[in-house]
This record gives C-alpha cells, sequence and structure tokens, in this order.
C-alpha cells in the first residue's frame, strides 16, 4: 500500500524559498536607498552643471570656472560609485532570483515524480469495480474504514500535488519575470554609468588644461588674491568691532539689571528686618541664560533655499597657486542671482556694513550668537530690526569676479564656528 506523503519534508525548502525572499526584500530596500542617492546626486550635478556654465559666460578660463569645474567633478565621481554599487546590488539580486528558480526547478520535478506515482496508484484501481473490490475485499470492518480513508487521502494528495506544482510554477514565472526586469533596469544604469564616466573624462581633461592657463597668469592671480585678502581682512575686523560692541552693551546691560536688582534685595531685606521678622535675607541670583540658537546646532535652515557650499570653513589651498593657502571664516554658497537671502533664526539686526569687494553685509544678533551674510546685492532691511526665521533680508549679488556666492558666517560671542555643523543635512 502507497505510504500517504509526508509533506513536512519540504519544510527545508519551504524555508530556504522564505530566506531566500527576506534578503531579496533587505536588497530591495538598500536598492531604493541608493536610486533616493542617486536620484540627488542627478539633481545636484544638474544645478552645478547650470551654475558652472553661468560661470563661463561671466568670467572665461577663470578660478571661479575651475571651482565650479572641480565641484562637478567630485558629484559625478560621487555619483559614478553610487552607479556602481547600484550595479552589485542588482548583480546580487539577480544571483538569488537565479537561485530561486533551480530551487523551484526542482521541486517542480519532485512533485511531478511523486504525483506521477500517484497517477501509476490510481491507475491499477482506475475503474468503479476496482475500487469498490479494494474497498471491501477487506478482513474486517475496521480494515475496510481504513481502505476508505486511505482511498480518499489518495484523492486529496493527488488533487495537492496539481495545485502544489501549477503554484510552483507560478512562482518561477514570477521570478523570471523579474529577473528580466531587473536586467533591462540593470543595463540602463550600465548606459548612464558609461555616460557620466565619459563626461567625467571629458571634465578632467579640461581641468587639466584650465590649471595650465591659469598658472601662465600666476601674477595676476596673485594680484586678485591679495585684493580678496583685503576685503575678507576688512569684513573680518568689522563683524569684530560690531561684535565686540554688542558684548559690551550687553554687559553694561546686564551690570545695570544686577544693580537694579541688588538695590531693591538691599530694600526689601532692610524692610524686613525693620519689621522684626527673622526670615533670612534674599540673595542675589544671576539669571539663566535662556539661549534658542545654541539649541539648533544641525537644525538650522539654509540663508539660500536652493545652493551648495562651494568653500567650506577653515583653511584651504588655493587652486591653482602652489603653496599658497587661503583662510576662510564662514562658509561660501554658491546661489543665482538675485535669489532671497534667508535669516537662519529670530533675531536683531546688529549692524549694516558695506566693505569694498563684499557689497552688502548685515549681522544679526541672536542672544549670545551671531550670524553674518555678506555680498548681498541689496538689503531689505534697517538696524535695530526684529526679524523671524527665514524671513527674507536681502537679496544675493555677483562680485566683480563673476561669482555669485553668499558668505555665511556663525559667531558665538567673539569665537568663530563652522556654518555647516549649524545647518540641516540637505
Amino acid at each position: 500500500m502507497q505510504k500517504p506523503i509526508n509533506f513536512s519534508k519540504y519544510f527545508k525548502y519551504l524555508l530556504i524559498l522564505a530566506l531566500a525572499f527576506i534578503l531579496s526584500e533587505g536588497f530591495s530596500q538598500s536598492r531604493k536607498e541608493l536610486e533616493r542617492l542617486r536620484s540627488k546626486k542627478e539633481k545636484e550635478i544638474a544645478v552645478t552643471k547650470k551654475k558652472l556654465e553661468e560661470t563661463k559666460k561671466k568670467k572665461e578660463k577663470s578660478e571661479e570656472v575651475l571651482s565650479a569645474l572641480r565641484n562637478q567633478i567630485t558629484q559625478k565621481r560621487e555619483l559614478a560609485g553610487i552607479y556602481n554599487t547600484e550595479l552589485g546590488k542588482i548583480d546580487i539580486e539577480i544571483t538569488h532570483l537565479n537561485e530561486d528558480v533551480q530551487a523551484l526547478d526542482f521541486e517542480i520535478d519532485k512533485l511531478r515524480r511523486e504525483f506521477a506515482k500517484l497517477v501509476v496508484q490510481g491507475y491499477k484501481k482506475r475503474d468503479a469495480a476496482s475500487k469498490i473490490n479494494f474497498l471491501f475485499s477487506g478482513n474486517t470492518f475496521p480494515e475496510t474504514v481504513r481502505r476508505f480513508i486511505y482511498l480518499k487521502k489518495l484523492l486529496g494528495f493527488r488533487k495537492k500535488q496539481l495545485v502544489l506544482i501549477e503554484d510552483k510554477k507560478l512562482e518561477k514565472a514570477e521570478n523570471l519575470a523579474a529577473t528580466e526586469q531587473i536586467k533591462a533596469e540593470k543595463l540602463g544604469i550600465v548606459k548612464r554609468n558609461n555616460q557620466i564616466q565619459s563626461e567625467l573624462e571629458e571634465d578632467e581633461n579640461s581641468e587639466e588644461v584650465l590649471i595650465t592657463h591659469l598658472q601662465l597668469k600666476e601674477s595676476t592671480l596673485q594680484s586678485d588674491l591679495r585684493k580678496k585678502e583685503k576685503a575678507y581682512r576688512e569684513l573680518d575686523a568689522a563683524i569684530k568691532r560690531a561684535i565686540e560692541k554688542e558684548i559690551e552693551i550687553a554687559r553694561l546691560k546686564a551690570e545695570q539689571e544686577k544693580q537694579k536688582e541688588l538695590a531693591r534685595l538691599r530694600e526689601k531685606n532692610k524692610a524686613e528686618k525693620s519689621k522684626g521678622t527673622n526670615k533670612p535675607e534674599e540673595k542675589y541670583v544671576p539669571p539663566v541664560s535662556n539661549d534658542g540658537f545654541g539649541k539648533m546646532r544641525s537644525r538650522l535652515p539654509w540663508p539660500l533655499s536652493s545652493g551648495q557650499i562651494a568653500q567650506g570653513f577653515g583653511s584651504h589651498r588655493h587652486p591653482t597657486l602652489p603653496d599658497v593657502t587661503v583662510m576662510n571664516n564662514g562658509v561660501n554658497i554658491s546661489g543665482s542671482s538675485g535669489s532671497a537671502v534667508k535669516c537662519v533664526y529670530e533675531g536683531e539686526v546688529s549692524a549694516i556694513l558695506q566693505i569694498p569687494g563684499m557689497q552688502n553685509t548685515i549681522l544679526v544678533k541672536h542672544g549670545d550668537f551671531f550670524t553674518v551674510y555678506a555680498k548681498l546685492e541689496t538689503v531689505s532691511v534697517k538696524k535695530g530690526d526684529k526679524i523671524k526665521t527665514n524671513q527674507n533680508i536681502g537679496t544675493l549679488g555677483t562680485d566683480s569676479d563673476g561669482k555669485t556666492e553668499l558668505h555665511f558666517e556663525v559667531w558665538q560671542g567673539n569665537q568663530r564656528m563652522d556654518p555647516e555643523t549649524w545647518l540641516y543635512k540637505r
């Protein structure tokens, strides 16, 4: 007598398929993240490319063009890295799907062999008379019942086997379709990757040509650099003077408030003493600073709605002049001429400065902190104005070098800070 099929032995194969599915989902999520990064980087490159073209029109073969070109090269290298990582993930996905198809082929073949055995067994008892004879040929009633149950299970197992075979065929077809779709995606990414690699090679060749050209103009570059450094020194000195003035005003105001509070406490303690009360003398307690700006590290909005950091905080090697280092007390954020410049946090306009080479500069006080917005073409606020977060304070201008960048600084008291650590990550 044919033994009933033990479906528990398929458990390990089902477990393998389940694990494969889970791994596939994990890789799918990873690819979604890569797709998001890829899309973001492609948008950044589009903005940089537009900026590069604008800069080229304004000033051909300049240091600014080289800076924009290098920024684009960096972004394209990052995008190529994302493409390569994504292709690696796709290859792993295709491998897993192929393994799943092989496992399904094995299962389908096994199910078909077992179904064939059931068919052969059913053929031997193919007519009703044979089934009846088989059923009632038992010597005892319990044996007849067992034979009835066996025939019922045999028919049920045959139906289940057919359903299982069809399900596995459908699953295999879905996996094959998914494989073809992923392969098509891979071809598209390979094509885009080849294109970006070609563009990258062209950009790197342009960079070499531009560097050679600029090095021939070293004396002019040295002169331009001295002018820029003079403008930044004058800006820095003016900011320091304005901040020191604000700090002194705040100190004097705090001292006045302290003396006023001490006088009030003396009068109060004197009155309590004259009444003969035994209350202890009330002592002066300095006010607790409640500076909201200080809690906004890495959470401040950007002063320009769109744009990227063209030069970061601190010292940097000059792009073409050998052994020359330039210092940046803030960050330079590239933008479009005439775009709105916004205040990153509520505060009070402390000063409006006009520095040659820096256009208009606005200094905003936020308690113990200050923010600086330089190279503005127009200013829409005045000294003493109370302003809100994201309020427009002016428009961005283009300097004599054809550069359209906002110079942005953050100070805590008279100490400079890296503004990039205060702005939220885009």
